[in-house]
């Protein structure tokens, strides 16, 4: 787990201030949805797991009474406190914690959140298992995370595909695996929404550091992928550019 983590800060703290600005995390249609579907309430304390450059932080803060930020890598959350200040935000707290270790004490939060992250974590039934441990019993924890479909050939070469991009990505899992996990942690699943948002090969292979032969391997994977890979990312080309589609799911659990 120790190498596991020194990749994704090695990864995620070299490219911390292209996070601030990705449209994906800053302005992903699920943010509204996250919204819309847990009714944030104004006494509610809320815990954002791997926040990132803070955007699930910052959406949450000014519907809520307090806001805690966790996040692995130190970069990101200089940059994630940065965002909030200049924001003029004051209910938010940045501190240092790993997902699948939270330092946190059982039963703390109403709400606990974890967005676009889990596929980096090296035990992610773990992680899932943490944010159930800290959130109080009636309370919610959701998860926001790209996924891949039940297909174990596709999901592995999907899988490979963004390994291939981001060294520190584990695995991205499909739905109902993820809500697998959740009953394993006697989180009731109240709310699932499934999102499409289709990404810009370029922007979003940079944002990771990819070199030019990177890029052009990745191309090819995506170009050339098998039928079901293809269906499932339903890549376009117009011009120079090229798209491709990926899967994010929203599951809400509430703790028993």
């Amino acid at each position: 787990m120790a190498d596991a983590n020194d990749l994704i800060q090695q990864q995620f703290g070299a490219h911390a201030k292209d996070y601030v600005t990705s449209s994906v995390h800053a302005q992903g249609q699920s943010l509204a949805r996250l919204l819309e579907l847990t009714q944030p309430q104004r006494d509610w304390r809320v815990l954002d797991v791997s926040t990132g450059a803070g955007h699930t932080a910052l959406t949450f803060a000014p519907r809520v009474a307090r806001v805690v930020a966790c996040d692995l890598t130190p970069q990101m959350l200089d940059a994630a406190r940065q965002l909030a200040e200049e924001r003029g935000m004051t209910n938010i707290e940045f501190k240092p914690a790993d997902a699948q270790a939270l330092p946190f004490d059982d039963n703390t939060f109403d709400l606990v959140t974890n967005r676009l992250a889990l596929h980096h974590f090296a035990d992610a039934r773990q992680a899932i298992a943490e944010m159930a441990r800290v959130c109080k019993r009636g309370g919610i924890v959701v998860l926001d995370d790209n996924v891949v479909p039940p297909d174990k050939v596709t999901a592995g070469y999907i899988n490979h595909f963004e390994k291939l991009r981001d060294p520190s990505h584990n695995w991205a899992f499909p739905t109902a695996r993820l809500e697998t996990y959740f009953a394993d942690v006697q989180l009731v699943v109240e709310r699932r929404d499934t999102l499409k948002k289709e990404m810009e090969f370029e922007p979003w292979a940079d944002r990771m550091g990819a070199s030019a032969e990177t890029q052009a391997q990745l191309r090819q994977l995506l170009l050339d992928a098998p039928d079901a890979a293809r269906e499932f990312w339903s890549p376009r080309v117009d011009g120079e550019k090229v798209f491709f589609a990926l899967t994010e799911a929203i599951i809400i659990g509430r703790k028993i």
